[in-house]
């Protein structure tokens, strides 16, 4: 009999497995069945995180850069938005920035690197990829297939990004079609994290991104808060530099490039570095600011400043004319 009584559970037990993983398989089938297109979540994401439907709205949080290790240093990001002005502005200690956004225009201080460095300057939008790319230099972007995956332990769509001869990839979540992930390796990437809501739309309360050869940030305890906002706020700072953006800007090509001379020290004990740099690309293709993204005891970063100042370009182009861009340059000192 008690074999019998065995016998007759572990049957019960493969019927309920067996059962479980037709389940399993079937709902993972019905998954991928349900693939959307590329354009399809695109546009869901834009109607769930879209938080220009506000009107105006202020964003605040706070920036942590190098966390959790001791030269970790904190700020305070502020967003103010009415549709297309914002005034975006950046406070740590020892050093603050602001720029203010008017349609299709930014004005910038050369001196204030930092907030496009970091990704900061459109922050607020960074999670709806569908926006109109205003300010970006990467072209326009077409789309990959649209697959099932896992992402921070949910279903996720995901997709490959291409503009030009780079990639990146898109992981949305597939029930809230909210951005969970966005890069271009392991290395490089960003993770959208602690969904909350302002009225009907959704936003990050957390953001990592990780970078390499440039230090890690996080912007944490994200809060976004309609409000009606004064005229002034958008008043264009004193000393700015007009940066003009439009749909399919193309991007400044470099006519010439010295390179810089490779430290000595650094040298003698055979180090390598990739030094990134902020540049502003003036519209007569000059370098009209320059500043190494980090430090280094060689004098790399410092060498790769010297030289880029006398780079020349092909200014980038709006609509056919030249404008002021923004971007960022890698400078490889290697060893043959």
């Amino acid at each position: 009999m008690k074999k019998q009584s065995f016998c007759s559970y572990k049957n019960a037990w493969k019927i309920v497995l067996g059962l479980a993983v037709l389940e399993y398989v079937a709902l993972v089938s019905a998954f991928a069945q349900q693939a959307p297109s590329a354009q399809e979540l695109l546009d869901a994401a834009h109607k769930a995180s879209d938080l220009t439907s506000l009107g105006s709205y202020v964003l605040q949080a706070t920036v942590i850069v190098n966390p959790g290790n001791s030269d970790e240093r904190r700020g305070k990001l502020t967003i103010s938005r009415d549709h297309d002005r914002a005034r975006v502005s950046l406070e740590f200690p020892g050093h603050a920035e602001e720029r203010v956004i008017s349609g299709d225009k930014v004005y910038i201080h050369p001196e204030q690197w930092m907030l496009f460095a970091e990704g900061l300057s459109e922050f607020d939008q960074s999670w709806d990829p569908a926006r109109p790319q205003k300010f970006s230099i990467r072209g326009r972007p077409t789309f990959g297939k649209v697959h099932a995956e896992k992402s921070h332990e949910r279903d996720a769509w995901c997709m490959d990004e291409k503009f030009g001869i780079g990639k990146n990839w898109l992981c949305f979540d597939a029930a809230t079609s909210m951005l969970l992930r966005e890069g271009s390796s392991g290395k490089n990437h960003k993770e959208f994290l602690d969904h909350a809501s302002a009225g009907t739309q959704l936003y990050p309360q957390r953001v990592q991104v990780f970078r390499e050869n440039m230090t890690p940030f996080e912007v944490d305890k994200i809060s976004v808060t309609p409000t009606p906002l004064a005229e002034d706020v958008f008043k264009i700072p004193k000393n700015s530099i007009e940066v003009e953006g439009c749909e399919g800007k193309t991007p400044p090509k470099a006519t010439s490039t010295p390179e810089p001379d490779f430290p000595k020290a650094a040298r003698d004990s055979k180090r390598q570095m990739t030094v990134v740099l902020y540049t502003l690309i003036t519209k007569e293709g000059r370098i009209g600011a320059v500043q190494a993204l980090g430090t280094d005891g060689y004098g790399f970063s410092q060498n790769a400043e010297e030289k880029v100042k006398t780079w020349r370009f092909k200014p980038a182009t709006c609509n056919g004319h030249p404008v002021a861009a923004e971007m960022n340059i890698e400078v490889d000192f290697r060893l043959f």
